[in-house]
């Protein structure tokens, strides 16, 4: 795998999502950092040979996916807790 490649893989999607979730900016933000870094990958191997372009693009969008789903999953737990939270609060009102 390309070393930019693997970079964006290994370490850079893991940390903007970490960042995300400490920082909590807008989710839209994050998706186009996570965009703009997916085609940084794309553009790292863009004159590599076809199999070898092909095999770290979809790396790149796999990892892009799980990425996008960690993202999903974290709004929809902190939805879930928020919404447990107000029915306890207007339970007790």
């Amino acid at each position: 795998m390309n070393p930019k490649v693997r970079l964006i893989i290994e370490e850079t999607f893991p940390k903007l999502i970490e960042r995300h979730i400490r920082t909590r900016p807008a989710v839209e933000a994050t998706q186009k950092s996570l965009d703009s870094y997916r085609k940084m990958g794309y553009a790292a191997v863009r004159n590599l040979s076809p199999e070898e372009r092909d095999l770290n693009e979809k790396a790149l969008d796999t990892a892009y996916a799980a990425s996008m789903q960690q993202l999903h999953d974290f709004h929809a737990r902190e939805k879930s807790h928020s919404g447990t939270m107000e029915g306890t609060e207007k339970e007790t009102i």
